[in-house]
Protein backbone atom coordinates (compact mmCIF):
# COMPACT_ATOMS: atom_id res chain seq x y z
CA UNK A 1 0.00 0.00 0.00
CA UNK A 2 1.29 3.46 -0.88
CA UNK A 3 2.02 5.53 2.20
CA UNK A 4 0.60 9.09 2.29
CA UNK A 5 3.09 11.86 1.72
CA UNK A 6 4.07 13.76 4.87
CA UNK A 7 2.65 17.03 3.56
CA UNK A 8 -0.78 15.35 3.06
CA UNK A 9 -1.08 14.39 6.72
CA UNK A 10 -2.97 16.88 8.90
CA UNK A 11 -0.40 17.26 11.63
CA UNK A 12 0.72 20.28 13.65
CA UNK A 13 4.33 20.20 14.83
CA UNK A 14 5.82 22.86 17.11
CA UNK A 15 9.58 22.58 17.59
CA UNK A 16 11.82 24.47 20.04
CA UNK A 17 9.49 27.47 20.13
CA UNK A 18 10.40 30.61 22.06
CA UNK A 19 7.98 33.47 22.59
CA UNK A 20 8.47 36.87 24.17
CA UNK A 21 6.58 39.99 25.11
CA UNK A 22 8.88 42.95 24.64
CA UNK A 23 12.21 42.05 26.25
CA UNK A 24 10.69 39.36 28.46
CA UNK A 25 10.93 35.74 27.37
CA UNK A 26 7.65 34.00 28.20
CA UNK A 27 8.51 30.45 27.19
CA UNK A 28 11.32 28.67 25.39
CA UNK A 29 12.26 25.23 24.04
CA UNK A 30 8.58 24.38 23.69
CA UNK A 31 7.80 21.40 21.47
CA UNK A 32 4.69 19.32 20.82
CA UNK A 33 3.00 17.34 18.08
CA UNK A 34 -0.75 17.24 17.44
CA UNK A 35 -2.47 14.71 15.21
CA UNK A 36 -6.09 14.21 14.08
CA UNK A 37 -8.53 13.45 16.92
CA UNK A 38 -6.12 14.93 19.50
CA UNK A 39 -6.76 17.79 21.88
CA UNK A 40 -3.99 20.00 23.28
CA UNK A 41 -4.79 21.78 26.56
CA UNK A 42 -2.42 24.67 27.36
CA UNK A 43 -2.36 25.70 31.01
CA UNK A 44 -0.49 28.27 33.07
CA UNK A 45 -1.03 31.32 35.27
CA UNK A 46 -1.95 34.76 33.93
CA UNK A 47 0.99 36.31 32.15
CA UNK A 48 2.69 33.00 31.39
CA UNK A 49 2.27 33.46 27.63
CA UNK A 50 -0.74 31.32 26.74
CA UNK A 51 -2.31 33.91 24.44
CA UNK A 52 1.06 34.76 22.92
CA UNK A 53 1.61 31.09 22.18
CA UNK A 54 -1.76 30.76 20.45
CA UNK A 55 -1.14 33.87 18.36
CA UNK A 56 2.21 32.45 17.28
CA UNK A 57 0.63 29.09 16.43
CA UNK A 58 -1.98 30.97 14.37
CA UNK A 59 0.72 32.82 12.47
CA UNK A 60 -0.38 36.21 13.82
CA UNK A 61 2.91 36.68 15.69
CA UNK A 62 6.42 35.53 14.86
CA UNK A 63 8.34 33.41 17.37
CA UNK A 64 11.69 34.54 18.70
CA UNK A 65 12.99 31.11 17.80
CA UNK A 66 11.67 27.78 16.62
CA UNK A 67 9.39 26.43 13.94
CA UNK A 68 5.74 25.55 13.37
CA UNK A 69 4.92 23.01 10.68
CA UNK A 70 1.55 22.09 9.18
CA UNK A 71 1.30 19.02 6.97
CA UNK A 72 5.08 18.81 7.07
CA UNK A 73 5.74 22.38 5.91
CA UNK A 74 6.60 25.61 7.69
CA UNK A 75 3.36 27.58 8.10
CA UNK A 76 5.10 30.67 6.68
CA UNK A 77 5.45 28.82 3.37
CA UNK A 78 1.80 27.74 3.18
CA UNK A 79 -0.04 30.70 4.76
CA UNK A 80 -3.18 30.48 2.61
CA UNK A 81 -3.64 26.75 3.10
CA UNK A 82 -2.99 27.06 6.84
CA UNK A 83 -5.53 29.88 7.23
CA UNK A 84 -8.14 27.92 5.29
CA UNK A 85 -7.65 24.77 7.36
CA UNK A 86 -7.58 26.43 10.78
CA UNK A 87 -9.85 28.69 12.81
CA UNK A 88 -8.79 30.95 15.67
CA UNK A 89 -11.19 32.33 18.28
CA UNK A 90 -9.38 34.66 20.67
CA UNK A 91 -10.31 35.70 24.19
CA UNK A 92 -11.93 38.79 22.68
CA UNK A 93 -15.16 37.97 20.92
CA UNK A 94 -14.41 39.92 17.73
CA UNK A 95 -18.08 40.72 17.07
CA UNK A 96 -19.72 43.81 15.54
CA UNK A 97 -21.86 45.30 18.33
CA UNK A 98 -24.10 47.22 15.92
CA UNK A 99 -25.08 44.07 13.99
CA UNK A 100 -27.39 41.24 15.01
CA UNK A 101 -26.23 37.80 16.08
CA UNK A 102 -27.34 36.34 12.75
CA UNK A 103 -25.64 39.11 10.76
CA UNK A 104 -22.36 38.49 12.58
CA UNK A 105 -22.43 34.81 11.68
CA UNK A 106 -23.35 35.66 8.10
CA UNK A 107 -20.31 37.94 7.79
CA UNK A 108 -18.06 35.21 9.18
CA UNK A 109 -19.43 32.69 6.68
CA UNK A 110 -18.87 35.08 3.78
CA UNK A 111 -15.29 35.77 4.87
CA UNK A 112 -14.55 32.05 4.74
CA UNK A 113 -15.21 32.08 1.02
CA UNK A 114 -17.60 29.19 0.63
CA UNK A 115 -16.02 26.71 3.03
CA UNK A 116 -19.14 26.65 5.17
CA UNK A 117 -19.71 23.61 7.38
CA UNK A 118 -23.23 24.27 8.72
CA UNK A 119 -26.11 26.53 7.69
CA UNK A 120 -26.58 29.73 9.67
CA UNK A 121 -29.94 28.50 10.96
CA UNK A 122 -28.35 25.31 12.23
CA UNK A 123 -25.59 27.26 13.94
CA UNK A 124 -28.00 29.59 15.71
CA UNK A 125 -30.10 26.63 16.84
CA UNK A 126 -27.28 24.49 18.23
CA UNK A 127 -25.71 27.51 19.94
CA UNK A 128 -28.98 28.07 21.80
CA UNK A 129 -29.33 31.59 20.41
CA UNK A 130 -32.56 31.25 18.43
CA UNK A 131 -34.44 33.58 20.77
CA UNK A 132 -31.91 36.38 20.31
CA UNK A 133 -30.75 35.91 16.73
CA UNK A 134 -32.25 39.27 15.68
CA UNK A 135 -30.92 41.23 18.66
CA UNK A 136 -27.96 43.54 18.30
CA UNK A 137 -24.81 42.06 19.79
CA UNK A 138 -24.65 45.04 22.15
CA UNK A 139 -27.87 43.71 23.73
CA UNK A 140 -26.54 40.22 24.36
CA UNK A 141 -25.13 38.97 27.65
CA UNK A 142 -21.42 38.17 27.93
CA UNK A 143 -22.20 34.46 27.78
CA UNK A 144 -24.37 34.83 24.68
CA UNK A 145 -21.64 36.84 22.96
CA UNK A 146 -19.11 34.15 23.77
CA UNK A 147 -21.32 31.43 22.33
CA UNK A 148 -21.82 33.53 19.20
CA UNK A 149 -18.08 34.06 18.80
CA UNK A 150 -17.53 30.30 19.06
CA UNK A 151 -20.19 29.86 16.38
CA UNK A 152 -17.49 30.77 13.87
CA UNK A 153 -16.16 27.25 14.42
CA UNK A 154 -19.37 25.85 13.00
CA UNK A 155 -19.59 27.93 9.83
CA UNK A 156 -16.05 27.11 8.71
CA UNK A 157 -15.00 23.63 7.67
CA UNK A 158 -11.59 23.79 9.40
CA UNK A 159 -9.56 20.86 10.67
CA UNK A 160 -7.65 22.76 13.35
CA UNK A 161 -9.46 24.78 16.01
CA UNK A 162 -7.33 27.19 18.07
CA UNK A 163 -9.26 28.59 21.05
CA UNK A 164 -8.27 31.07 23.75
CA UNK A 165 -10.33 30.59 26.95
CA UNK A 166 -13.50 29.43 25.18
CA UNK A 167 -15.37 28.80 28.44
CA UNK A 168 -15.02 32.36 29.75
CA UNK A 169 -18.36 33.95 30.78
CA UNK A 170 -20.53 30.99 29.78
CA UNK A 171 -22.74 29.04 32.19
CA UNK A 172 -22.87 25.27 32.69
CA UNK A 173 -25.35 24.83 29.85
CA UNK A 174 -23.11 26.84 27.53
CA UNK A 175 -20.09 24.78 28.56
CA UNK A 176 -22.02 21.60 27.75
CA UNK A 177 -22.78 22.99 24.27
CA UNK A 178 -19.13 23.90 23.64
CA UNK A 179 -17.82 20.56 24.93
CA UNK A 180 -20.30 18.67 22.73
CA UNK A 181 -18.95 20.44 19.65
CA UNK A 182 -15.35 19.84 20.69
CA UNK A 183 -16.07 16.13 21.09
CA UNK A 184 -17.91 15.94 17.75
CA UNK A 185 -15.04 17.73 16.00
CA UNK A 186 -12.45 15.35 17.48
CA UNK A 187 -14.52 12.28 16.64
CA UNK A 188 -14.58 13.44 13.01
CA UNK A 189 -10.79 13.62 12.97
CA UNK A 190 -10.46 17.28 13.87
CA UNK A 191 -7.80 18.80 16.09
CA UNK A 192 -8.08 21.31 18.94
CA UNK A 193 -5.57 23.60 20.66
CA UNK A 194 -7.16 25.28 23.66
CA UNK A 195 -6.17 27.41 26.64
CA UNK A 196 -8.28 27.35 29.78
CA UNK A 197 -7.83 28.00 33.48
CA UNK A 198 -10.43 25.32 34.09
CA UNK A 199 -9.38 21.63 34.16
CA UNK A 200 -10.56 19.23 31.48
CA UNK A 201 -13.35 17.33 33.20
CA UNK A 202 -15.32 15.61 30.44
CA UNK A 203 -14.22 11.94 30.21
CA UNK A 204 -14.27 11.91 26.39
CA UNK A 205 -12.03 14.97 26.19
CA UNK A 206 -9.66 13.58 28.81
CA UNK A 207 -9.18 10.46 26.66
CA UNK A 208 -7.53 12.42 23.83
CA UNK A 209 -6.02 15.27 25.87
CA UNK A 210 -2.37 16.32 25.76
CA UNK A 211 -1.45 18.93 28.40
CA UNK A 212 1.27 21.57 28.01
CA UNK A 213 1.99 23.81 31.01
CA UNK A 214 3.72 27.17 30.65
Amino acid sequence: MTQPKEDNVAELVVHNLQGARGDRVLFSDLSFRLRPAEFLHITGPNGSGKTTLLRIVCGLLSPERGEIRWRGRDIRKVPTQYRMESTYVGHRDGLKAELTALENLDIAARLYGGGINHSLDDCIRVLGLRQCQDLMVAQLSAGQRRRLALGRLLVKNAILWILDEPFTAIDDQGRDVVEAHLISHLEQGGMVVLTSHQPVSHPRLRECCITVSL
